[in-house]
């Protein structure tokens, strides 16, 4: 559930960074795709983006399969259930099915080093919410999360949401399951057309909710019963299929078309022009800033139609140099925020249970949000609970995190002086953006010379909390 706190003002962020939008500067601009790619920006995505280049270094992010991540992998390895099937899984208890699951987000998103598919992992859990908690939604989630998520974030628009329809994890949670001949239930009809495809001035109607309603009819999975390997998986039932003709957005669907019926509405929503502007509307506006001009929309939209709905190459139009230039600040929501402080301090994860105590508090834990439309993407939803963000820092700095470490040390090596230990936190945390007043109250705080280690390890931790950081 949401913390209590959320949307309540308790203290009110600051203003945006002032670094320049549409600086031409091709520095400035790498470390702006840097901030837009990742979770947070590191030592490394820096160097890398500075050595192979803007254009080189966002074709890297884009081909996530030939990234080496075996590092992450083997971390994530170590959780035993995300590569099994429903039928072996349903019978563990709940805590540590989503526990895992949870787990496996939060590792991914701090240490993967690819960073711009676990963004869009991010982007398209949102987008296609499914709320652990409501009936066994927790079990069938972690397979959702791994075959239809995972598997097309990168992918055709078309082929995920083809995915999520026949996933059990959706089927239950907006109850197609038990949509049958009759009886059709219209809660997934309703938010296929709302929130996945053609958004809710999309041009579709009450009749278009009722119609397609009867083409998802008899889209259901097998039940627990049927044990090892059906449980869970989907399955077409004709039996309690709407054979009937129906008319979908103008399109005639033929009486006695069986799966396919729902199938061509699938189709039909995955090709819509409003499909198109919405999805686009919606990435933009996650990757680059909260209010998009029309004539970005436009072009991206353009792209999603002329390459059917390719997420990588929407993804390219997107993040092109023009519109990174342009792109304005934006408010990290508090996994962000999390995320990109420990892979700021480079913290080691031995266990998430005290970062999802924090994303509890801040009202962001992931797949706890209940309702359909994912957690929100708006700077005035997340704004009123500054304070999680305060303390985050000095939390995991000071060891109060059970199972995150780090070593200021280490991250200061080899210096002596609070001003050469400002200008690297200055260099690594900020990417040499830093705001220069934020900059000189850490410096003050480290004095006298040298810096005491308690010193440096509270100095990450206000860099953490800095208004600066907040920001993206």
């Amino acid at each position: 559930m949401v913390a209590a706190g959320a949307g309540k003002a308790s203290a009110r962020p600051s203003a945006p960074p002032t670094s320049s939008i549409g600086d031409p500067d091709p520095s400035a601009l790498l470390t702006k795709l840097v901030r837009r790619a990742t979770f947070g920006i590191t030592p490394y995505e820096l160097n890398l983006a500075r050595a192979v280049g803007y254009d080189a270094y966002l074709d890297f992010h884009l081909n996530p399969m030939l990234i080496d991540d075996s590092v992450c992998d083997t971390r994530i390895a170590t959780l035993p259930n995300l590569t099994k099937i429903y039928a072996e899984i349903y019978q563990s208890g709940m805590n540590q099915i989503v526990n895992e699951l949870t787990e496996a987000t939060i590792v991914r998103a701090i240490i993967s080093k690819r960073q711009l598919f676990e963004r869009l992992v991010e982007f398209w859990t949102d987008h296609f919410n499914i709320d652990v908690t409501k009936s066994n939604c927790a079990w069938l989630k972690l397979i959702d999360d791994r075959d239809v998520i995972r598997a097309n974030a990168l992918g055709n628009f078309s082929d995920l949401l083809a995915a999520s329809a026949t996933s059990g994890a959706m089927l239950v949670y907006l109850d197609n399951h038990i949509s049958i001949a009759g009886n059709p239930n219209e809660n997934y009809a309703r938010e296929l057309m709302e929130l996945h495809t053609l958004g809710v001035d999309g041009g579709y109607t009450q009749q278009d909710v009722t119609e397609v309603a009867r083409c998802l009819t008899g889209w259901q999975i097998y039940p627990d019963t049927f044990g090892y390997p059906l449980a869970g998986i989907f399955r077409y039932n004709g039996s309690q299929h709407d054979n009937g003709a129906k008319r979908v957005l103008g399109h005639v669907i033929p009486a006695g078309g069986g799966i396919q019926d729902g199938l061509t509405v699938l189709q039909i929503l995955a090709e819509h022009p409003s499909t198109a502007k919405f999805v686009s509307r919606k990435m933009c506006t996650r990757f680059l800033g909260y209010t998009p001009s029309e004539a970005l929309v436009r072009t991206v939209a353009g792209r999603f139609t002329a390459t059917n709905g390719n997420i990588t190459e929407v993804m390219r139009t997107i993040l092109a140099p023009a519109h990174v230039a342009e792109a304005q600040p934006k408010f990290k929501r508090p996994f962000h925020a999390f995320v990109a402080g420990a892979r700021a301090v480079n913290a080691t994860v031995g266990s998430t249970s005290s970062f999802r105590t924090q994303l509890k508090i801040a009202g962001h834990l992931t797949f706890t949000w209940t309702s359909p439309d994912g957690f929100p993407d708006k700077i005035d939803f997340w704004s009123g609970l500054v304070l999680p963000r305060w303390n985050f820092g000095a939390q995991m700095m000071s060891g109060s995190l059970t199972g995150i470490t780090t070593d200021a040390a280490a991250f200061f090596s080899g210096l002596t002086t609070a001003d050469q230990m400002a200008d690297r936190i200055n260099a690594n945390i900020f990417g040499g953006e830093m705001e220069q007043a934020e900059r000189n109250r850490i410096r003050d705080y480290l004095l006298p010379n040298p810096p005491s280690a308690a010193r440096k390890s509270e100095a990450l931790g206000l860099a953490i909390g800095s208004p600066s950081f907040q920001w993206y």
